[in-house]
């Protein structure tokens, strides 16, 4: 907190004071026309960073601390509520605007198969989230990897809903629904578990790197209505993953030696392809531990314990590509429905088990990985591919994330140099360690990780797809626009206009109001107290989740 008046207040930009004055004849002259505020102060708790305790000042006192019961109930509460609202929008869409013909892959279906009295409901209430790649992800769930394009998706996701929805067959609900609406059915509501576990693991690590209760409130507000949230709702495998991820980020923080640690991380990688990138926050977590240490023994100890890890990760991710190697690279008789070998051989398709010498080439390479291969055949994907004229649309789409994690990646480099050339790992000097917030000191790779994966998609990938993979795969764009809301003088100094415009009008004069270094939800809606560039990024985020939830229900592309 922050003690400021409208004719005088001044405060540092680059270090950020959470504390109040005492103000003890202010208080009291005024103490009926603040109790409100007072009490929302308590409420609001404690912002209290490392280099706050070090600060000599005999007039400031600290806020007292929250309850965060009420917080916890409020992320739940919030994340299913963003999600609920991503299936109602999409209802709508879907149901007042015609499907556009995309010419993608449409999983196939038995025509004769029997319809339950269930179906039209399901597809009714969440056919438009059965779009896109959601239709591979399905399939796979309903008849496994049966054509060789669909290896470019991980199995973690499609298996669970397989086993789910295999187990309730058992109990015979599929005398009320198909198995393939079943399988949407459960997609959707296995997303909104894992969007509300991603929403509760993000707060934990963002309070833990930014030191700031509020701004990982209002960095979870942001990941709950992000650019690519239809991503988190339709059978995709983003929320999932980005509940590993942002878990496997926390436990490395905590305790990077913990073989607990392996469970998110091979599921991590067993997800997303870019789940191959959290190992670097183990490795990078664990040399901070080797360089901490000045006892020999204990180096061996941490470095024996990380190699463990590393042999049962790899060894999780060597089991999906023996699967893989399995399928597609002997002759063998696989029992796949007709439906299915028809749509195979309409579209030409490589079906299982029907291998020949010109089909599936890196069987034979001498680390046989499909993934590389499948998504420069099928996906087009390769190093500057996407670089024509007729995709500067989807340039233009993914332009705002990346100019927010390119910008701001290179404002924070600039500002933390010294620190960041040696990698973090050295401790500070005691002028540093004063100068420097927490974010300054544990945001580096993070920070460098948003980057890679940036210029990864510039590069290599479609180019549209940069926003959700930066939603679901790295925090530091919900911390960047954060910042914007909570770090920024001038917007404190609204909030000091606006609550003394209206002690004016309650007939106070002379007033000088204690406000807190954050701004609450209120704020966030209230566009009237918001500056140009805090507009922009709530249009950003609330308009690309309308947007692209209607465009996406219908099949017309989007992230």
């Amino acid at each position: 907190m922050r003690s400021e008046c409208y004719n005088g207040g001044t405060s540092s930009p680059k270090r950020r004071s959470h504390l109040v004055g005492n103000g003890k004849s202010h208080q009291t002259h005024h103490v009926h026309q603040h109790h409100r505020h007072s009490q929302h102060a308590a409420a609001a708790g404690r912002e209290t960073t490392v280099h706050d305790r070090g600060t000599d000042s005999p007039t400031m006192t600290e806020l007292p601390p929250s309850s965060g019961s009420f917080l916890h109930i409020s992320i739940t509460k919030l994340a299913i509520g963003s999600r609920l609202f991503v299936i109602v929008l999409q209802l709508f869409a879907n149901a007042v605007l015609p499907d556009h013909d995309a010419g993608v892959f449409l999983a196939p279906h038995d025509k004769d198969a029997p319809e339950r009295p269930l179906d039209a409901v399901v597809r009714f209430t969440l056919g438009g989230l059965n779009r896109w790649d959601g239709q591979y992800f399905l399939h796979i769930a309903e008849h496994g990897y049966t054509y060789e394009n669909a290896l470019a998706f991980f199995p973690l996701f499609p298996f669970i809903l397989k086993i789910v929805s295999s187990a309730l067959s058992s109990y015979e609900v599929v005398t009320f629904v198909s198995y393939r609406e079943l399988s949407l059915l459960l997609a959707v509501l296995l997303n909104v578990v894992c969007f509300t576990g991603a929403a509760k693991a993000l707060y934990r690590l963002s309070r833990h790197v930014l030191g700031s209760q509020k701004k990982a409130e209002i960095a979870v507000l942001l990941f709950c209505f992000n650019p690519a949230s239809i991503f988190f709702t339709a059978p995709y495998t983003e929320s999932m993953y980005a509940w590993l991820s942002f878990v496997v980020m926390y436990q490395c923080m905590e305790d990077v030696t913990s073989i607990f640690l392996t469970i998110p991380l091979s599921l991590s990688i067993l997800c997303r392809s870019n789940g191959m990138f959290n190992i670097g926050f183990v490795l990078y977590f664990a040399m901070r531990r080797i360089v901490a240490q000045y006892n020999f023994h204990n180096i061996i100890c941490i470095c024996s314990r990380l190699f463990s890890m590393l042999i049962i990760v790899l060894f999780h991710y060597g089991i999906a590509q023996v699967y893989n190697y399995y399928l597609f690279c002997f002759v063998q008789k696989f029992n796949f429905p007709d439906h299915v070998r028809e749509y195979a051989v309409q579209h030409g398709l490589v079906l299982a088990g029907n291998k020949t010498d010109d089909s599936s080439p890196w069987c034979t390479d001498l680390l046989p990985l499909s993934y590389s291969y499948v998504q420069s055949h099928y996906w087009n994907v390769g190093f500057l591919r996407y670089y024509e004229l007729k995709q500067l649309p989807n340039f233009l789409l993914a332009l705002p994330a990346i100019y927010l994690v390119l910008s701001n990646s290179y404002q924070y480099l600039c500002e933390n140099w010294d620190y960041a050339v040696r990698l973090g790992l050295f401790r500070l000097t005691k002028k540093q360690h004063k100068v420097m917030r927490p974010y300054d000191r544990f945001a580096l790779v993070f920070v460098v990780h948003a980057l890679v994966l940036t210029i990864f998609s510039l590069l290599f990938v479609h180019v549209q797809v940069t926003t959700r993979l930066l939603c679901a795969a790295s925090p530091v764009l919900y911390w960047y626009t954060a910042e914007y809301f909570t770090g920024e003088r001038t917007f404190i100094k609204r909030q000091v206009i606006r609550k003394l415009s209206k002690q004016v009008k309650d007939g106070e004069e002379n007033s000088c109001t204690h406000v807190l270094n954050h701004i609450e939800l209120s704020d966030l809606l209230d566009f009237r107290w918001l500056n140009g560039r805090q507009q922009a990024i709530l249009v950003y985020f609330f308009g690309y989740t309308v947007v692209g939830t209607v465009l996406f229900s219908n099949f017309y592309p989007w992230t």
